[in-house]
């Protein structure tokens, strides 16, 4: 996806036991067995498609199975979009798409081919014989039960001559606020506990990431915010992006205060306070999400600014979300990142003090992964951190429906060895959240889709999963979900009942596959889905 917002993807290889990834395995070795006997000219050609694939195509992520995407997603969209990056620009007939973003770097395409005409027909033509004809048709599932007695809807009376397009949402539970950014507004809304818009002042750039400070200073009505601006919505490589703190004082409706604390980022999607070296400042934690090229990183406080250094943790594009915990129980601050573009993995960085980290991959994922989020639990109460993931990303070389799209659940070993434990497939699952929603002691998880089958299946835009206990999960869908295309999420007891309260922003644009009726109920629905938890 390349509008990365809220934000916040996927053939998954684990490394571990893995019920779907053994099933995927064994069909494509059955299927390219077939295919080898049958293959045109004799098993060698064959075998040196599969080799010269092997050594070509897995240099910058892990090597990608034919039975990722069906035959005619290989040949008439991904592959001719890598062929550039092995410097063949043209090959037979065909002129191979390029991109002209002048903030590409320079050496980004290789100035001369890195592999013959031979050799890379060997490497079509086994992709087109090896890769499936089409996927076979999704298990059937759970079925998705409507919502009548968990959650209340409400919705702001707001409508402009603008579509909803909103980028990021925030609870702010200590004045019962919500907080909104809208890009066709070009604006940064405020809304009371009615739902009426109170406030709103100017956006420099779509916002796609507001965090709200924690101080001693609490002050009803002021709050300290952290605003990232991701510059431009759709790819490039600009350093447009920017990071603001803002002193906001939501009862009086004014900026007290306004400034500018990084700036000439390249789409940055999240940014974080945090003491990451111990010297008592918190530090800023950036995910410069970019295109072609993107970094996590993270910049010292030096006490009434920062510094110009960039400590680089990842240097690669699609640096998502961030995790801050401390994991190994050090007493300091660990890093939990998902990376989504090429580098399709889940990183931790373990503390080791005074600013330097140990890296470590607790998952890797495919490059047709599609990876959207993450959050770290223990699902099983065993004292161990488990990740909730989701895949669901669709919007790049290959649209089509995947069937390994969804939600997953892995589990900790206590060694940091994680196995999947359950998943439930769900096209283009965007953003999950698992809080005890029922206080029964037991995680609950709610989804939004934002690449869902809307013309089979419009209810998939947003699950909530009531948690039966040992992993059983209970969809279902509140019917008044489907006014919107759900975004960006964030979850809080927001009215201060001891219940979590969900709230879902409207990105009404964009979309494929969806019947026109459904996107213009969209475009003029409501900027934002609250839905109030009425558990007792």
């Amino acid at each position: 996806m390349n509008i990365p917002t809220g934000s916040r993807y996927l053939f998954f290889i684990i490394v571990g036991i893995s019920i779907t990834a053994l099933f995927i395995y064994l069909s494509d070795n059955a299927h390219i067995a077939k295919v080898e006997q049958n293959f045109p000219g004799n098993a060698t050609t064959f075998d040196e498609g599969k080799r010269l694939s092997q050594k070509y195509c897995s240099g910058c992520h892990l090597y990608p199975k034919p039975s990722l995407l069906p035959k005619q997603t290989w040949t008439s969209s991904v592959l001719p979009a890598m062929g550039p990056l092995l410097g063949i620009f043209k090959h037979k007939f065909d002129t191979y798409p390029t991109e002209t973003d002048p903030n590409l770097p320079r050496d980004y395409y290789p100035s001369e081919p890195q592999i013959s005409s031979t050799e890379w027909q060997k490497i079509l033509d086994y992709y087109k014989k090896a890769a499936p004809g089409e996927f076979n048709k999704r298990e059937k599932k759970q079925e998705i039960l409507d919502d009548k007695f968990l959650f209340k809807a409400r919705f702001p009376e707001l409508r402009t001559k603008n579509t909803p397009k909103l980028t990021a949402v925030r609870f702010d539970t200590r004045n019962q606020l919500i907080y909104a950014a809208d890009a066709n507004l070009k604006k940064f809304l405020t809304f009371n506990n009615d739902l009426e818009l109170i406030h709103m002042f100017a956006s420099p750039a779509p916002i796609s990431d507001i965090r709200i400070r924690n101080t001693e200073n609490d002050v009803w009505g002021k709050q300290e915010l952290l605003l990232t601006f991701i510059g431009r919505l759709l790819p490039t490589d600009a350093p447009a992006g920017s990071v603001k703190s803002i002193l906001y004082n939501s009862l009086g409706t004014e900026l007290i205060s306004d400034s500018l604390l990084l700036n000439n980022l390249t789409r940055p999607v999240e940014s974080k306070w945090t003491d990451l070296n111990q010297d008592g400042l918190d530090d800023l934690l950036i995910s410069e999400f970019g295109h072609r090229t993107g970094k996590l990183f993270w910049v010292e406080n030096i006490g009434k600014t920062f510094a110009a250094q960039k400590n680089v943790l990842l240097d690669t594009p699609g640096c998502i979300q961030t995790d801050i915990k401390d994991i190994n129980k050090n007493g300091l601050q660990d890093i939990i990142a998902l990376c989504t573009q090429t580098d399709q993995a889940i990183y931790l960085f373990e503390n080791q003090g005074k600013g330097n980290f140990l890296k470590t991959t607790l998952l890797q994922f495919q490059i047709t992964a599609g990876s959207s989020s993450f959050e770290i639990h223990d699902f099983n109460s065993d004292g161990h951190p488990d990740i909730l993931y989701t895949s669901g990303d669709n919007a790049d070389y290959s649209t089509i429906f995947k069937p390994y799209h969804g939600v997953y659940i892995f589990l900790n070993d206590g060694n940091n060895n994680f196995t999947e434990e359950w998943f439930y497939p769900l096209h283009g699952a965007y953003n999950a959240q698992a809080h005890d929603f029922n206080n029964d002691g037991r995680l609950d998880i709610a989804v939004i889709a934002f690449y869902a089958d809307y013309e089979n299946h419009p209810e998939e835009g947003f699950v909530f999963f009531k948690n039966e206990g040992n992993l059983k999960f209970t969809p279902y869908h509140h019917p008044k979900a489907s006014a919107g295309r759900w975004i960006t999420m964030d979850i809080a007891d927001w009215n201060d009942d001891g219940n979590k309260d969900i709230l879902l922003g409207n990105f009404s644009e964009g979309s494929f596959n969806t019947p026109d009726s459904l996107q213009a109920e969209w475009q003029a629905g409501p900027y934002f889905l609250l839905l109030e938890n009425r558990q007792e």
